[in-house]
């Protein structure tokens, strides 16, 4: 698992800017980079948060109050990034999904298409006799 460069400040010396996560849209070129295609890319980009997910659940440094709130405001971030991910990669129907869209709903036109002239008949028979029946009684 090849991750971004970082930067690891040395000991002694305080960090001039925060350190910055990569966002899930880097993450996801980074791989594309490497020459997986999207669904791939956003596959490893989803373990990779769950490894990391993971990795600061199960350390053992939560156990002060202060980090313990710090790991879960990290954990609330990693899930909000994985819930975008799975979002993004649920959003657009596939070829198969699409073909079968296009089936049912060509079905369901055709289905109204044959019905429409049986339904619109009779009413317009019903509409001619009671326009004549009208005409013809005397007033």
């Amino acid at each position: 698992m090849e991750l971004p460069n970082i930067t690891i400040p040395k000991v002694g010396q305080k960090p001039s800017a925060k350190l910055k996560f990569p966002t899930p849209k880097e993450l996801i070129s980074h791989y594309e980079s490497q020459g997986m295609d999207s669904q791939e890319a956003s596959m490893k980009v989803i373990e990779d948060l769950q490894k990391a997910l993971f990795g600061v659940v199960s350390s053992g440094k939560g156990r002060n109050d202060k980090l313990l709130a710090e790991s879960s405001k990290k954990i609330d971030s990693i899930s909000n990034r994985l819930t975008v991910l799975d979002l993004k990669l649920d959003s657009k129907p596939g070829y198969v999904e699409t073909f079968a869209i296009g089936l049912a709903s060509g079905a369901a036109l055709k289905g109204i298409g044959a019905l429409v002239p049986h339904i619109l008949a009779p009413l317009a028979q019903i509409l001619n006799s009671v326009s004549t029946a009208t005409k013809s009684s005397p007033q």
